[in-house]
């Protein structure tokens, strides 16, 4: 509602300077009445508002937390430890110290490469007003599978219509590029198709409450415009591990040659070093 997003967006300034300041390694997506913070990647914690006691719910995997935060806040425990608060302890929850920790413990319990390339890949895009990746790891109500990214990309230059571009991140040497990954594209392109005006609604409310927050950095998004129109793109993003790559493209490539694959390599060219 209105009501949380407000409460959330006047007590949680502080996060949002401490994620632009992080080069957007840690992360904030709005879902149905709650946050969710992301670490590179890795869903650090749920976040949302009570009205009626005026508190805060912050669940958060008990893997992520140290012994010295919870004496001092005293969550419920389970496998999710749940943090009852005011707004005045959310800043000492996420100060520098035990955000620190917290990332420390995600690295050390929950590494995974793709996600990790997934990450990367948002880091380098965020100035973008061609490519604007808007959200991660996306469920909805008609199904638990969970698209990787989605993007909006621009119609034309100085444009303000948008499409919406599902996004799926592989390593190279993943089994899935040989075929599976163009039937989860193609579910996630229908999915969006099928549902294309409550995406519409959600996403084009998900962009402006991100320019109110201040979740963009750079000045051309901060007063843009969009409308997202019909038309649903996808693309396959691989990473690396070029031989077995190739192979498995190719392959993937006589099942569905309409496909949309990027494959970036990390090849060391010393002519342009500088």
């Amino acid at each position: 509602s209105e009501d949380i997003f407000n409460h959330i967006k006047s007590d949680l300034g502080f996060l949002i300077d401490k994620i632009i300041r992080s080069g957007f390694e840690y992360d904030l997506q709005i879902r149905n009445n709650y946050f969710n913070l992301y670490y590179k990647g890795n869903s650090l914690g749920k976040i949302s508002y009570r009205t009626k006691t005026q508190l805060y719910n912050v669940e958060i995997h008990n893997k992520f937390i140290n012994k010295k935060i919870k004496e001092r806040f005293m969550p419920k425990e389970g496998t999710y430890l749940v943090f009852m608060l005011r707004k005045e302890q959310l800043h000492p929850l996420f100060s520098y110290q035990n955000l620190l920790s917290m990332a420390q413990k995600v690295k050390n319990v929950n590494y995974q490469e793709e996600i990790a390339f997934e990450q990367m890949i948002m880091t380098d895009n965020v100035k973008r007003q061609d490519l604007i990746i808007i959200d991660r790891q996306i469920v909805d109500a008609t199904s638990k599978t969970k698209m990787d990214l989605l993007a909006l990309t621009q119609m034309q230059k100085k444009n303000y219509d948008y499409q919406f571009c599902v996004i799926e991140v592989k390593l190279g040497n993943n089994p899935e590029l040989k075929g599976a990954v163009s039937s989860q594209l193609k579910e996630y392109i229908n999915r969006i198709s099928d549902n294309f005006e409550d995406y519409k609604k959600c996403y084009e409310k998900n962009f402006t409450q991100k320019q109110e927050l201040g979740l963009f950095d750079d000045p051309s998004l901060k007063s843009l415009k969009i409308n997202i129109v019909p038309g649903v793109q996808g693309l396959v993003v691989v990473l690396g591990y070029s031989g077995i790559a190739k192979e498995s493209i190719d392959e993937l490539k006589k099942k569905d040659p309409t496909i949309k694959i990027l494959h970036l390599k990390n090849i060391i060219d010393l002519s342009k070093a500088s």
